[in-house]
């Protein structure tokens, strides 16, 4: 039992740091209030949300989002059942785990406005977070380290 509550204890230390990075990403992309699409991480949609965030949590499993209060949909991060252009950020972990990472930044770009920003919280190396992100045409990245979590963003560009 104190064991649990010590890794509780600690989860909510990085979780609050992560959250934070996260928030100055938004911030320094000018996206002070909005849309804000979270991909299968509910503890930072929570935090975010009670920041005054506007969030819709995406999960591909339901039992993930039933202790979600707010806006929340069921569906795969490579394939959002959200309009073009109408959410002003996605936060997304995984990209650096990914193979298919340029299909994902494609299909998040494409419901990001102009001037939106994509947040990647990872664990991979920075150097190829800053890479997967300059080639799918992100512009601007800001990266900030949590421990070992990295986190990348970047404004996304349309191209006409």
């Amino acid at each position: 039992m104190f064991c649990r509550r010590i890794a509780t204890m600690l989860s909510s230390i990085f979780i609050t740091q992560t959250v934070n990075a996260v928030c100055e990403a938004l911030e320094s992309a000018g996206i002070d209030s909005g849309a804000i699409t979270v991909l299968e991480q509910p503890r930072i949609g929570r935090a975010l949300a009670s920041r005054g965030h506007q969030v819709v949590q995406v999960a591909d499993k339901a039992r993930s989002l039933r202790r979600i209060l707010g806006d929340r949909m069921c569906s795969e991060p490579d394939v959002l059942p959200l309009a073009d252009n109408r959410i002003d950020a996605v936060v997304a972990p995984g990209v650096g785990q990914r193979d298919d990472w340029n299909k994902l930044l494609s299909e998040w770009s494409r419901v990001v406005r102009e001037g939106g920003v994509i947040v990647m919280v990872d664990r991979a190396q920075p150097t190829e977070l800053t890479r997967r992100a300059l080639c799918s045409g992100l512009a601007e990245i800001g990266q900030r380290q949590v421990g070992r979590t990295i986190v990348t963003s970047g404004l996304v560009k349309k191209i006409v």
